[in-house]
């Protein structure tokens, strides 16, 4: 006998008239098939003889109409007024924190960023005046000496620089 479950169902009443029968002659003609089923009717009679009785107070037909009367029956609870209050409020905060983040990433992507700051004129020295122009485009920044110590305009009245005034450097 292979199949045990076929055998326990057998035991059991489950199976139809000729798979029944099919079972009983395997077990006339099989020493393994009445061990099996000999452990099977000592198992269910343990069970059997252990097992509470209880008295249900209706029959089970009755039993499971009243549920099924029940679930068709029964309309759905009407939620608490504080469940829905606090559902009204959600209903609106969702979408407004969503237009609140939308709007923030648009603010991001329209307003460019900006350089740090930096001082266009700073003191370099005694005499010597320096000039910073950092462009974040180029990715570059200039720096403009001025020699200060001269007396007088850097520039001479023909527009023209006097030779070693002014320099410029440029750094990257």
């Amino acid at each position: 006998m292979n199949d045990k479950l076929e055998l326990q169902a057998w035991l059991d009443g489950e199976l139809p008239a000729p798979q029944a029968r099919r079972i009983e002659q395997e077990i006339a003609g099989d020493e393994e098939a009445r061990r099996v089923l000999a452990e099977l009717q000592a198992v269910k009679g343990a069970l059997a003889g252990n097992e509470e009785a209880r008295a249900v107070p209706e029959t089970r037909e009755f039993y499971w109409s009243k549920i099924e009367r029940q679930i068709q029956g029964q309309p759905q609870e009407a939620p608490s007024a504080q469940a829905a209050h606090e559902r009204g409020w959600l209903r609106w905060l969702s979408p407004l924190a969503g237009c609140a983040g939308l709007a923030c990433l648009l603010l991001l992507a329209v307003i460019p960023s900006r350089p740090p700051a930096f001082d266009e004129t700073s003191t370099a020295g005694e005499g010597l005046e320096a000039i910073t122009f950092h462009d974040q485009s180029a990715g570059m920044t200039v720096v403009w000496l001025a020699d200060t110590a001269q007396a007088g305009p850097a520039a001479s009245p023909d527009g023209k620089t006097p030779e070693g005034a002014e320099s410029g450097i440029e750094v990257e």
